[in-house]
């Protein structure tokens, strides 16, 4: 597996300023010169469409060289790191990244209630259980949503369209009919819609199984049959990140390490945060590297931030706090998990390597006006 780093200066966050600065709105960092020069043709819709987990490397896989997305993939970008939904997504849908948004991944530490919270769910890591009577990721890591910033700025209407957007849909085939129905009227708009799939399928299936394969087929089918039906319209197809196959290490078949840890690991099983005990501080790299070989880059969270690996922008005030004492990143097929009960995908991503970092840039232009 070959090591790739987030690019900040090609990735979702770029995406998503330029869609803020084409709209009349401020972005917090650089555009994307090639969605910049697209823009300029002045669609009165321009889509977003972002379906999670379908990286370049599985799009290549699934699909034949002739097949409409891959026919119109103009490129490849780069997500975030870590790769992975809660902050690839949280970073298109506010146009800054995970150092300033906060939402690192799956499973983040708050000090406020003690917990560690799946933030998206708001459910408790290990028990499932509702981890506040309110948000608690949303209360403590608020953000703007792009839609929101675009609708004050006035120039035009946006809309989410997605099992939790503006305009809410809960069936694969509705996504389509309602950008199509969107995409109808004659003002102008910028629409983003996101669909869970093929990201749920790849992780009970695997990355490369026949059921994922149908997954991106069908959007493949899908997104071709509704661009047919578009006029004056620009549809940007992506993902958040890429998949790939793990095998794993299990932290209480390693007592030397659970023993140094002042609770349980968090954010992802490829992205893991380590909060060790003070006394073990010195040892823990060592007793780590034992432990778990050359299969991780473990790094302290001084030297994740030195190499902003979550990019750059004024850091969130609780980063410090949500990235631990250390944080090892998967360079390889491995993902850690705490114990034995924990869940363990057959696929999974928001390790560094180019299979998850690497997404595609998708660009289908509606001229007809």
């Amino acid at each position: 597996m070959t090591i790739q780093y987030p690019d900040y200066n090609n990735c979702l966050v770029n995406l998503a300023c330029s869609i803020l600065k084409h709209f009349g709105a401020q972005p917090q960092h650089a555009t994307l010169p090639i969605l910049d020069s697209l823009l300029k043709s002045q669609y009165t819709n321009v889509v977003v469409m972002l379906f999670d987990g379908m990286g370049s490397d599985a799009l290549k896989y699934h699909l034949p060289a002739d097949s409409f997305l891959r026919r119109h993939c103009t490129a490849d970008i780069s997500s975030v790191f870590p790769p992975t939904t809660t902050a690839a997504v949280t970073s298109v849908e506010s146009g800054l990244t995970p150092a300033e948004h906060g939402w690192l991944g799956w499973s983040l530490y708050f000090s406020e209630i003690d917990k560690i919270v799946n933030a998206l769910t708001n459910t408790e890591e290990g028990s499932g259980n509702q981890a506040a009577e309110y948000h608690v990721a949303g209360k403590y890591l608020p953000y703007r949503n792009i839609v929101d910033i675009i609708n004050e700025a006035g120039q035009v209407k946006a809309y989410s369209v997605s099992p939790f957007g503006t305009n809410r849909v809960h069936q694969h085939d509705k996504l389509y009919t309602e950008v199509k129905r969107l995409c109808s009227t004659d003002d102008r708009k910028y629409i983003y819609a996101y669909w869970y799939q093929p990201d749920s399928c790849m992780h009970d299936k695997g990355c490369y199984s026949t059921e994922a394969g149908d997954w991106i087929n069908a959007i493949n089918n899908e997104v071709e049959n509704l661009c047919r039906d578009l006029r004056d319209t620009l549809v940007i197809v992506t993902a958040d990140h890429g998949h790939c196959s793990l095998r794993y290490e299990i932290i209480s078949d390693h007592p030397g390490i659970a023993k140094m840890m002042e609770r349980p690991i968090s954010v992802e099983c490829r992205a893991v945060c380590f909060y060790v005990k003070p006394a073990y501080h010195d040892q823990f790299p060592y007793a780590f590297h034992e432990a778990f070989g050359e299969n991780f880059m473990l790094l302290t969270r001084q030297e994740v931030f030195d190499r902003q690996l979550f990019g750059d922008g004024k850091a969130h005030p609780k980063l410090e706090e949500l990235a631990g004492d250390f944080l090892a990143i998967a360079i390889s097929d491995v993902g850690i998990v705490q114990h034995h009960g924990s869940n363990r995908f057959l696929s999974h991503h928001a390790g560094m390597t180019e299979e998850e970092m690497k997404i595609p840039f998708i660009v289908i232009e509606s001229n007809d006006r």
